[in-house]
């Protein structure tokens, strides 16, 4: 039971801490250089992984032109830091 225990925290701290990491550089490259063609600019480096996620997500929906582009700049407008 006590080994079941120390397992169960080692894994806890691990996947904790994976979730603190830096979103995947080339994930961030990618996402600056598909904003310009709706006319947004960011450091994409300074956002949160969540925020990151976000902006790679609307990129890559099916929606149109304009309707992309105003859900890019909400979560632009909304984005969280490291």
């Amino acid at each position: 039971m006590r080994h079941f225990f120390h397992a169960s925290l080692v894994s806890a701290m691990m996947l904790g801490g994976a979730a603190l990491a830096d979103p995947n550089p080339q994930l961030v490259a990618s996402i600056e250089n598909r904003l310009p063609f709706y006319g947004l600019r960011a450091d994409v480096s300074q956002f949160a992984t969540s925020t990151v996620v976000q902006l790679h997500f609307a990129l890559s929906s099916r929606e149109g032109y304009f309707r992309k582009k105003q859900k890019l700049r909400a979560i632009l407008r909304n984005a969280r830091y490291k």
